[in-house]
């Protein structure tokens, strides 16, 4: 049987948030950030949720001390990667320019970005095709 993807639900996300912006922190230190921002956990809660994602290695901790010091072991772009991928994966059948097309058609671009991807997709076009076929002259 096929192991599923690491899922990174929305509640461990706004801890790995707060790992990020403070490089690392102790329960009860995320949970005062995590206060500041609105969210009224327990810390249970969030210890909970620092242990899934440790299990799931996205943290790690140092245990020397009386209270565990978490740091984040994953980085924004790879988190942005396994989320994006997964609502491609689950909302468009695998295949991104599903998601391209609806973002492009529902979410207007201010021109300087409308530019950018214009010019990727230009390039993307111009590109050779993958898997190392050639075009005929």
């Amino acid at each position: 049987m096929a192991k599923r993807p690491v899922t990174i639900p929305d509640a461990e996300l706004d801890v790995l948030k707060v790992l990020w912006q403070k490089g690392q922190g102790t329960v009860r230190e995320l949970l005062g950030a995590l206060h500041e921002s609105g969210r009224t956990w327990s810390y249970a809660t969030v210890a909970t949720l620092l242990e899934r994602l440790s299990n799931k290695g996205m943290v790690a901790s140092d245990r020397s001390e009386l209270a565990f010091v978490y740091r984040p072991v994953i980085s924004k772009q790879e988190v942005r990667q396994k989320r994006v991928q997964s609502l491609v994966d689950k909302l468009y059948k695998g295949e991104p320019g599903l998601l391209v097309m609806h973002l492009l058609k529902s979410h207007p671009l201010p021109p300087d970005q409308a530019g950018e991807v214009k010019t990727l997709i230009e390039q993307m076009s111009n590109a050779p095709p993958k898997g190392g076929a050639k075009k005929k002259k």
